[in-house]
């Protein structure tokens, strides 16, 4: 019997998979040209003039024919990116896995599949914790940029410094990452963890969970600079500051392997 011939995998520039573990701030990322996900979105973007991050339009005739036009332009894009790096369509799905799904699961619909697990999922004392953290997150962002308004302090004037400006634009931008990735870790832990040769699925639930630990991170350095630049909100940011330290220990002790997942493209 004749072994079978292995397919070969073609380096297309990509790194593969690399959108699904990472903090999907593409502005600041350095490795925007290795990202399929990235280089789609934007020819996507520049082909049929569309923000694809903008929400669809209410009404059903405009957001059928925006559709339309994202989908019947998505295979002249992935053929424009194969005939840019010299390769067939069928190498960059190849390459890519586009098959077990090109964008990852979000599990944004999970309580119409598994009401079960999406009890557990906001049971844990993780999301709890997580619940915390955003309403005091929010309500001292709102309060902040209240008092710049008030005392009509202008942009790069103290204490409304750049360091401050950015501070306050990362602990808005990790909020809502924090909980997405915190949702598809405990989904993907729970829907596969005690299943057999998982081990994609497992690779996946801790790699959310190692974005999930960056993103706190982030979160807490942002709260620091806040605590110790904006004068009368030091209260406020150190019970953020605090709260994610006890989120942290929550997802380390739930995802004992998530800081050693090595993230495609980011960690070595």
């Amino acid at each position: 019997m004749s072994k079978k011939k292995e397919k070969k995998i073609v380096d297309n520039g990509f790194v593969p998979g690399i959108y699904n573990y990472c903090d999907r701030w593409c502005e600041r990322c350095k490795l925007q040209i290795r990202c399929m996900s990235y280089m789609m979105g934007k020819k996507l973007k520049e082909r049929t003039r569309v923000n694809l991050g903008e929400d669809m339009p209410d009404d059903d005739e405009s957001a059928l024919a925006r559709l339309k036009n994202i989908f019947d332009s998505t295979f002249d894009v992935l053929r424009e990116l194969a005939d840019e790096r010299g390769m067939g369509i069928e190498e960059i799905y190849s390459a890519e896995k586009v098959d077990k799904g090109f964008w990852g699961e979000d599990y944004e619909d999970l309580e119409d599949q598994d009401e079960e697990v999406a009890r557990q999922v906001e049971s844990e004392d993780m999301m709890k914790c997580e619940r915390i953290y955003h309403a005091l997150a929010d309500k001292c962002q709102e309060d902040i940029y209240q008092w710049f308004d008030s005392v009509e302090i202008p942009q790069g004037k103290s204490p409304r410094t750049r360091e401050v400006e950015d501070a306050l634009l990362e602990v808005n931008w990790y909020m809502d990452l924090i909980r997405s990735k915190m949702k598809r870790a405990l989904c993907g832990y729970f829907l596969y963890a005690d299943k057999l040769n998982a081990t994609q699925e497992e690779e996946d639930y801790n790699g959310s969970a190692k974005v999930m630990l960056l993103a706190v991170e982030i979160s807490r350095v942002a709260w620091a600079v806040i605590r110790d630049h904006v004068p009368g909100f030091g209260l406020e940011a150190s019970r953020a500051i605090v709260v994610l330290e006890q989120l942290e220990e929550d997802i380390d002790a739930f995802f004992p392997n998530a800081r050693s997942f090595k993230r495609p493209g980011f960690d070595a």
